[in-house]
């Protein structure tokens, strides 16, 4: 497991799965996401995906918003919350990275849905494979 200095944590689950746990009351910065996908791509130089597990509730400035999941490489983000009011992206996110169209999930952490979460990463990282090879 790698801890940046900004309370987040990245966990290798395969050699093409991430999970990342970010700590409470962090409010995640252009800086930090600019050292995040330093590191990301230094551990992938191929196609991946990530996990992200919304244990904490945490928060993102402005800019980092319009960056985030952005990464050459990333095919595919799931995120596992626990609290329902996170059932939901936020709307300003939404809106300002539509044109993007961003390849992300949400999933409910009670019942196993951290499994379910893998299971669509796998199956969005195998199609992504398969739309290459028919290319």
């Amino acid at each position: 497991m790698h801890k940046f200095s900004f309370g987040c944590s990245v966990r290798l689950l395969t050699n093409n799965i991430a999970e990342i746990i970010i700590e409470p009351e962090v409010e995640v910065t252009l800086e930090m996401l600019g050292e995040f996908d330093e590191y990301m791509s230094e551990i992938f130089n191929h196609d991946y995906a990530l996990l992200v597990n919304k244990q904490h509730k945490y928060s993102y400035t402005f800019e980092a918003q319009l960056c985030m999941a952005s990464q050459e490489h990333l095919k595919a983000t799931a995120v596992v919350f626990y609290d329902e009011n996170d059932a939901s992206l936020p709307t300003q996110l939404v809106e300002r990275r539509q044109i993007d169209q961003l390849n992300i999930r949400l999933f409910s952490g009670i019942n196993d849905g951290s499994q379910h979460a893998i299971n669509w990463l796998e199956e969005q990282l195998a199609t992504e494979v398969q739309l290459e090879l028919s290319s």
